[in-house]
């Protein structure tokens, strides 16, 4: 009995030894697996609970304008961030840091819901763009504040403002999608260009961002730094702008009061951008820290449209400048200069009056005179005589279709309706009431101020296209490409488009330059919005005030100068401010004197 009880013990001796043995050996196995086989990735999650590393972002490059004037730079600036798990007592730091900077209920409800959507290594700003009293008061209390840290960087101001918002664009922190993939946009205080020459040449102004390995004890206070890798700073970037200018154009849109509109003046012979505006404009620096909700209901709600750039972006009727193209078509097609055709004020098609702009009429015109009073039945006449394809074949050879391919983002193609189009998508047939239309560019044709400025300068230029830059150099060394036209034709045009402005009967006669080697040449254009019925004709229409502000004509001009030896053209749109000799031709006139005045001091 004794010996068996005594076996019985020395089994379960030998059972638990066995058992510890192989429980001391599958230890060992794992040991030995952790320390052999995954010793390198234990060691980075070792490292990562004693290392931080920092992003350090690179000084973006400046933009300047063609005298080496700054348009976007970078000045100094301070910001306060926590790392939430290096701090001791998260909600004491908080609030010490409400007391120190002064910071508004709002202010902590935004920095804590900052906080709980993200990991608590990941750093949140707290304040950007310290002043010195905020940030000698944190230096002064920063051991009551574990987790906080001051970081050095830099900050974009435009000193042209709201005036230089649609060309040069602005900077802001980058989207979740944006940062997909780079680390270092996920930090905060990260930014990219995020329209216009911001973000067309972001590439080349971001520059590399630099790190910063620092190691910190269970704490999380800095114990040494561990590795330093300098960033790379941006790229400076030269445009072709004038800052004169730029600022000039706007305050000739002020003057005249327009709402509304926009302006490209470009070099007919390289394609420069001298300089575009869009009213009304917008302050960039509104989206640096990232805008308000109020702020950006205000701009979406605004009927004016501060953040379309409606000078690539904005689709107009061309109105009377697309007289320009039917002009030169019927020239290459053999129409005679010298044919004439009565104006009563009407072009009768079956039951149907087409209307004159000048509702008495022009009497017998020839095709020179049509252009310089811009009587829209001889161009009726005209358009029935050759009809629409080699007017719209040379609308799209002089680039009023396809985008022009300028540095900028979001451009607009423009729209050019044929036979083919109103089949496909209307189901009807290109009736002669549709060519006729197209002749004064009232029908299925939209353009942008940038293309009709493209179009002014092929044709005043010789025939050469051009592709508009705003970056200095681009197209010097550039061969023009030449469109197949007769030169007679574009000679007898470019006179009958400077008599337009200097000679009496002209439609912009009152606005021409009156110094002589600044003086200009050009077409006026007034595009209609909306159908004006036969009783108001008979009632010698309605007055603007009587008519809501977004359903009044539009006002255009195209224009280049000088007259003598054409260098400079400009396109303006003034939204629903009526006619173009009244509104858009002034302006131009303004802005066109004011380039060649900038553009001789270079």
């Amino acid at each position: 009995m004794r010996q068996q009880a005594y076996q019985k013990t020395v089994q379960r001796i030998l059972g638990i030894a066995f058992f510890k043995a192989f429980l001391l050996l599958v230890i060992m196995g794992r040991l030995y697996v952790l320390q052999v086989f995954y010793s390198d990735r234990y060691a980075t999650l070792s490292d990562d609970n004693r290392i931080r590393t920092r992003f350090i972002f690179p000084q973006r490059g400046e933009i300047f304008d063609r005298h080496h004037r700054l348009l976007a730079q970078n000045v100094q600036n301070y910001s306060a961030i926590l790392i939430p798990e290096d701090a001791e007592n998260l909600e004491q730091t908080l609030k010490t840091l409400q007391i120190v900077l002064k910071l508004n209920q709002e202010d902590m409800t935004a920095i804590r819901k900052s906080i709980k959507q993200r990991p608590k290594f990941f750093p949140t700003v707290i304040r950007d763009d310290l002043s010195w009293n905020q940030l000698a008061r944190l230096e002064v209390n920063m051991l009551s504040l574990p987790g906080i840290y001051i970081e050095h960087g830099f900050k974009r101001q435009y000193p042209l403002g709201k005036i230089g918002a649609h060309v040069i664009g602005y900077v802001s922190a980058p989207s979740a999608l944006e940062a997909q993939g780079n680390k270092a946009l996920m930090m905060p205080g990260a930014k990219i260009g995020k329209s216009a020459i911001e973000s067309f040449y972001e590439d080349h102004l971001k520059g590399v961002s630099g790190q910063k390995d620092m190691e910190v004890d269970a704490r999380g206070r800095l114990v040494r730094e561990l590795k330093y890798v300098s960033p790379i700073p941006g790229n400076d970037l030269h445009l072709t702008l004038d800052e004169d200018l730029q600022r000039a154009m706007a305050e000739v849109f002020e003057e005249q009061k327009v709402e509304s509109g926009a302006a490209v003046v470009l070099n007919s012979n390289t394609g420069e951008v001298l300089g575009l505006i869009s009213v009304p404009g917008f302050n960039p620096e509104l989206f640096y820290h990232g805008i308000d909700l109020e702020n950006w209901n205000a701009l979406l709600k605004d009927p004016y449209k501060p953040m379309t750039n409606k000078a690539i972006s904005g689709l107009y009727s061309p109105a009377s400048i697309f007289k320009i193209i039917v002009a030169l078509a019927a020239l290459q097609t053999g129409h005679s200069l010298h044919e004439e055709h009565s104006c009563p004020g009407y072009y009768r098609l079956g039951n149907h009056r087409f209307h004159c702009w000048r509702k008495e009429g022009h009497g017998r015109v020839n095709l020179y005179q049509a252009i310089v009073r811009s009587c829209d039945v001889y161009f009726y006449h005209l358009a029935a005589k050759i009809g629409e394809k080699p007017i719209l074949e040379l609308a799209k050879l002089f680039g009023l279709k396809d985008i022009t391919g300028i540095d900028l983002p979001n451009e607009a193609g423009g729209f050019l309706a044929d036979p083919d189009w109103k089949k496909r998508v209307r189901k009807e047939q290109w009736r002669m009431a549709d060519t006729i239309l197209t002749a004064i560019g009232q029908a299925y044709i939209l353009s942008t101020p940038l293309q009709m400025a493209v179009m002014m300068a092929q044709v005043v230029n010789g025939g050469y296209k051009i592709k508009p830059t705003l970056l200095k150099g681009q197209n010097e060394a550039t061969p023009l490409e030449k469109i197949e036209i007769d030169q007679d034709s574009v000679s007898i045009l470019q006179k009958a488009l400077v008599d337009v402005v200097n000679s009496p009967g002209g439609t912009s006669y009152h606005t021409r330059i009156r110094e002589e080697k600044y003086a200009m040449g050009g077409k006026t254009g007034t595009a209609q919005v909306r159908r004006i019925s036969m009783q108001e004709r008979q009632q010698g229409g309605r007055k603007d005030a009587a008519i809501p502000w977004h359903l009044r004509d539009n006002a255009l001009f195209v224009g280049f100068a000088p007259t003598h030896a054409p260098q400079y053209v400009v396109a303006v749109i003034a939204e629903h401010k009526g006619f173009g000799g009244m509104v858009a031709a002034p302006i131009a006139s303004k802005i066109l004197k004011k380039t060649q005045e900038v553009m001789e001091r270079k």
